[in-house]
């Protein structure tokens, strides 16, 4: 499904680049001793995750942000997920360890341990063999709704399932304009193709509206109607500096996650925040 290709393929291209040969070399000039310990996870990431039944289909998708503190190493955070497009929100507590080689586990407190391997963004992992997602470290983000406006590039992809406007997979993607009105409130402008069940429906041309808002902890929401269409709500994490954000549909029956990533760095924000490589 496009959901599961889709992650898939997000995890061998991010694989792929930690395997390289000039990441090779790098990690040749290093002793295994002293490549990655707890230190590797400290601060604040935003996490991307879901999970497939037994056919391959798209049953859960969450977003959550989490805190690793190294020196103690456990971590702290909160997720908003879909569970066969039922939506719930909690908190968590854990413990973590990271080995020399990258690899860790991470041990939530009443829940399943999961195992991840650290990379120069942040993290990739897995638990079982039918959930994975990945991580981004937030780094320096002015998180204000002025803070985050600019053109983003969108790619949501999921499933309707029933009590959703109409059932399947489905995929959205385009251009999403944020500006700050008089009032300071995030307002959305842009436009969105999308498909189902590979039926391709077009929004280019079309206005598409909705407002944003930004929390100081860098947590958010977002609401976006195409012309003609219902309203759709995320629940969304800025991370990468401001660069990106990793969100979820919150409407029910609907199990559907993705990113927005800035298409540039206007204002000066990359001379703003350290590169994401150097964050570890």
């Amino acid at each position: 499904m496009t959901s599961k290709t889709f992650r898939i393929s997000l995890l061998i291209a991010v694989g792929s680049f930690a395997l390289s040969p000039a990441a090779g070399a790098s990690q040749q000039n290093e002793s295994a001793s002293d490549r990655c310990s707890n230190a590797s996870l400290s601060g604040t990431y935003g996490f991307l995750h879901g999970g497939v039944d037994s056919n391959g289909a798209p049953n859960s998708a969450a977003v959550s942000q989490l805190t690793f503190d190294s020196t103690t190493g456990t971590f702290t955070g909160g997720t908003t997920s879909s569970h066969d497009g039922v939506i719930v929100t909690f908190s968590f507590a854990g413990t973590y360890a990271v080995a020399s080689n990258c690899t860790g586990t991470g041990a939530p407190a009443g829940a399943n341990r999961f195992s991840f391997v650290v990379t120069p963004t942040g993290f990739l992992a897995t638990h079982g063999v039918s959930s994975q997602g990945f991580a981004v470290k937030q780094g320096s983000s002015t998180c204000t709704n002025a803070g985050v406006k600019g053109s983003l590039g969108l790619q949501t992809t999921g499933v309707f399932v029933a009590g959703a406007p109409v059932t399947g997979p489905v995929a959205f993607i385009g251009e999403l304009k944020l500006s700050v009105n008089a009032s300071g409130d995030g307002v959305i402008g842009g436009h969105i193709a999308g498909g189902d069940e590979d039926t391709t429906f077009t929004f280019s041309e079309e206005p598409v509206t909705g407002t944003y808002s930004v929390n100081s902890d860098c947590s958010g929401t977002a609401t976006i109607k195409p012309k003609g269409r219902s309203k759709m709500h995320f629940s969304l994490v800025v991370v990468d500096c401001g660069k990106e954000m990793l969100a979820i549909e919150t409407d029910a029956g609907a199990v559907v996650s993705g990113t927005l990533v800035r298409n540039s760095d206007e204002e000066g924000r990359a001379a703003e925040c350290e590169p994401a490589q150097n964050r570890q």
